[in-house]
């Protein structure tokens, strides 16, 4: 088989041809980030490639662990029952899973054979303290709804590209790298040649930066707010922090939820998870990712001015509005309401020959009093409104004419000022508190990603130990001997999470105080008395077992085989060629590997007296195999007896009447050594008591025939 460890190409994997390859490299960037992730068994993110199917995913996986572990689903589970069995057990383990990420990963566990009798061991050990946990955990809320949100970390699609700052750069190298690494993608970047080429430009953006010392020592215009660094030393969190920020701010949800998760595991169970981030680096990541929004910007609260500033361009508008608006009543009413008294002097003041003039005057003295007192109030209230700051407030008053005019209006040229002044303060300050949470941020993304990556993986061992918790299963003793011995027993599929069923107990290769452990056994017994149901229920053991989970009983032990074979039972008799194909399929019971075969009514193939013949000949060449164990389902079992020269044992359930809904009572758990009748006597007694007329009638008389009568 081929390891994925030794393999440098796509197309040295079974089942991976130059199409899907390609699909591969295309959708995960490179043939080897494709590589690793069927390294990592990561189901989810393959079936997230387009044309392929989750279930065509799990099958590549599969290939992939039959490459590494030298084992394939395959060579265990031998028919197509047995594979069902399997499939409906993951199912159910996949219920318990939270993310899209653990129910497929779910479905890569895999019975495995006795030879990697180590790895089932390894896996026991890792289970068990997910059962303990789930134990503790399983019914928290908070930590199910924090692990539903988790997922697969990825890049941003999109990038905001900022329309204040742009780059420049006069070094080749340098520009070459800004774009490699995608810094252009956040803010415009210039390769430049000349100090007139950098002016020109740079006056369209009001936050320019200059990489290189080659311009720094210019004259530039006032109004031209550059700033410098050298281009070596430039990271890209200084650079463009959106750049950093927009990844946690693209993952704000399942990355918070992790944090959420990994607080509520550590604190309500101890369990150690994320070791690489102690307490303290969870508590900074926690308060970094509270600092952002997932649009990338900053949240409310995280500074007092930047609120501020916020707050002045988001309510400037209705505040000038407003204010003008007073200014203006007011004034009207000051005029309305104000006299001018005048001396008798100034009177005839007034027929003089600059009486005019005297009087036009004290009118503009009086209205400028008003006028600036009213101006005055409308820049306090303006400047109440909005929290401004002494050098703000130049910008406001601009905005107002020293001459007087009604009614009284803006200059809206000093309004723009205003704003772009402000603007270029929260600007200034987003940025600056920007650079310095992407600084923080940009040394904890590996451990980040590395962070949801383990908290994935718990939930995927998390949703195992649920499972068996609900169920109430038990880690099985493993022995090298093949057989099966179970203590109070139940198939889960009949039990489903709060359904309680009656257990039974049972053994077959493993001796008992009622048996000699026996290998093959004919199970007789009652219709509907549930010797499929065991059929299941030991298909479900053997599975669970060689998986490294729990079993779905009080106590049990199971001997590792290599196979398991179950055949079901045959809808009705066959024809010439389907019999042949059946007899043929039983051709694989033949050899000394270590297998478990399970077989329920294979008589109704042909004839009664051909049928316990061939099962003669099959359990007599199982008998010789001192590896393997089988339990033969069958209403023949004197028949089979008779043609047999090998001890087998005959087992029975059986019912041992009616109860008062007519329902039979039956002893689930098999009788040793004990052949159980069918006991149609009591289905026709059923039918009887529950009929009436002529069918109890016609009823009645078959039920004379069984006593006699």
């Amino acid at each position: 088989m081929t390891h994925l460890l030794d393999v440098d190409s796509l197309l040295e994997l079974p089942g991976i041809g130059e199409k899907i390859s390609g699909k591969l490299i295309e959708h995960f960037g490179s043939e080897e980030s494709a590589l690793e992730v069927l390294r990592k068994h990561d189901v989810a993110s393959l079936s997230s490639v387009p044309g392929i199917s989750e279930k065509y995913a799990i099958s590549l996986i599969h290939e992939v662990i039959a490459g590494e572990e030298g084992v394939s689903i395959e060579e265990f589970l031998r028919t197509q029952e047995a594979y069902s069995v399997y499939e409906k057990i993951i199912g159910l383990i996949r219920s318990y899973a939270h993310t899209p990420y653990s129910r497929a990963k779910i479905s890569t566990f895999i019975p495995y054979p006795s030879k990697r009798a180590d790895r089932i061991k390894a896996i026991q050990a890792e289970i068990e303290d997910y059962v303990t946990l789930a134990n503790t955990l399983k019914d928290d809320a908070e930590l199910n709804a924090a692990l539903k949100k988790v997922r697969h970390l990825k890049e941003p699609s999109k990038a905001v590209k900022s329309r204040d700052r742009a780059i420049f750069t006069d070094s080749k190298e340098d520009y070459e790298k800004l774009v490699r690494d995608g810094v252009d993608r956040y803010l415009d970047v210039y390769f430049i040649e000349s100090m007139g080429e950098l002016v020109d430009i740079a006056k369209g953006y009001s936050q320019p930066l200059v990489l290189g010392s080659r311009f720094a020592a210019t004259d530039f215009p006032d109004d031209m707010g550059f700033e410098f660094m050298e281009g070596g030393a430039a990271e890209t969190w200084w650079l463009a922090p959106e750049a950093v920020i927009a990844f946690f701010a693209a993952n704000k949800e399942p990355i918070e939820a992790s944090l959420r998760a990994i607080k509520i595991i550590r604190e309500r169970s101890g369990h150690v998870i994320c070791s690489q981030l102690d307490d303290a680096k969870i508590s900074e990541l926690s308060q970094e990712m509270a600092r952002i929004t997932p649009e990338g910007e900053l949240e409310m609260g995280v500074d007092p001015e930047v609120d501020r500033l916020k707050g002045v361009l988001d309510r400037h508008g209705e505040a000038f509005k407003a204010a003008l608006k007073k200014a203006n009543a007011d004034l009207h009413e000051r005029m309305e309401n104000n006299t001018v008294t005048l001396k008798g002097s100034q009177l005839l003041g007034m027929f003089g020959e600059k009486g005019e003039a005297g009087l036009k005057s004290m009118l503009e003295k009086e209205v400028a009093r008003a006028y600036s007192a009213v101006i005055n109030e409308a820049k306090e209230s303006i400047k109440a409104q909005l929290a401004l700051k002494p050098f703000e407030m130049q910008y406001v008053d601009m905005m107002f004419s020293d001459d007087i005019v009604y009614p009284i209006e803006l200059n809206y040229r000093a309004v723009d000022s205003f704003k772009s002044a402000i603007n270029r303060q929260l600007s200034k300050r987003s940025l600056d508190l920007k650079r310095g949470c992407a600084k923080r941020l940009s040394k904890l993304k590996t451990a980040c990603m590395e962070m949801v990556r383990e908290v994935l993986e718990f939930d995927t061992y998390f949703a195992i130990g649920s499972f068996a918790a609900d169920y109430g299963l038990n880690m099985p003793a493993i022995s090298d001997k093949a057989g099966i011995s179970i203590s109070s027993a139940y198939n889960i599929f009949l039990r489903g999470r709060a359904k309680k069923v009656e257990p039974v107990s049972y053994a077959v290769g493993i001796k008992t105080k009622d048996t000699k452990g026996e290998r093959v056994v004919i199970l007789s017994g009652v219709n509907s008395g549930g010797k499929t149901t065991m059929l299941d229920l030991l298909a479900q053991v053997v599975i669970l077992s060689h998986m490294g989970f729990p079993v779905p009983a009080e106590s049990a032990e199971v001997g590792l085989v290599d196979e398991l074979m179950y055949f079901s039972k045959s809808k009705g008799t066959l024809t010439a060629g389907a019999f042949e194909a059946t007899i043929k399929s039983f051709s694989s019971v033949i050899g000394k590997s270590r297998k478990v075969v399970l077989v329920d009514e294979l008589e109704s193939i042909t004839e009664p007296g051909a049928s316990a013949k061939i099962i003669a000949g099959i359990l007599e060449t199982l008998h010789e195999n001192e590896n393997s164990i089988a339990v033969f389902v069958s209403h023949l079992a004197e028949q089979i007896l008779e043609n047999t020269k090998c001890g087998i044992r005959v087992d029975g359930i059986e019912a041992k009447g009616l109860d008062a809904n007519l329902n039979l009572i039956v002893d689930r758990s098999p009788r040793y050594n004990y052949l159980a009748r069918s006991t149609p006597e009591l289905i026709v007694e059923r039918l009887t008591r529950a009929s009436d007329g002529d069918e109890k009638l016609f009823y009645q008389k078959l039920l004379g025939k069984f006593k006699g009568l």
